[in-house]
């Protein structure tokens, strides 16, 4: 299972090498809901935009996935979504 924050570019191509190897679900969160309809020719399969919950994106993601992720990428470039990345991915699952 992965999580993808940012769905630029670099989103892109990250969810699509997860897409070829194998990931059946994918997580892509980003503040821009026009993004999801592109990203799903990428390999997206679920959609959270951070705008739309009042908790923490990460919490929001644990509790979709009861626990977390087993990979988590951060394409945004920004050190706070980098620890919201890193929270996600460590959770003792």
């Amino acid at each position: 299972m992965f999580a993808i924050f940012g769905l630029g570019t670099v989103g892109l191509a990250v969810a699509e090498g997860a897409k070829a190897a194998g990931a059946t679900r994918i997580i892509g969160i980003d503040i821009d809901n026009k993004k999801f309809d592109r990203a799903k020719d990428f390999g997206v399969t679920e959609f959270v935009n951070p705008k739309d919950h009042d908790k923490p994106t990460q919490q929001v993601l644990v509790d979709m996935t009861d626990g977390g992720v087993d990979y988590s990428f951060e394409c945004i470039g920004n050190v706070s979504i980098m620890r919201a990345s890193l929270e996600l991915s460590s959770r003792t699952r």
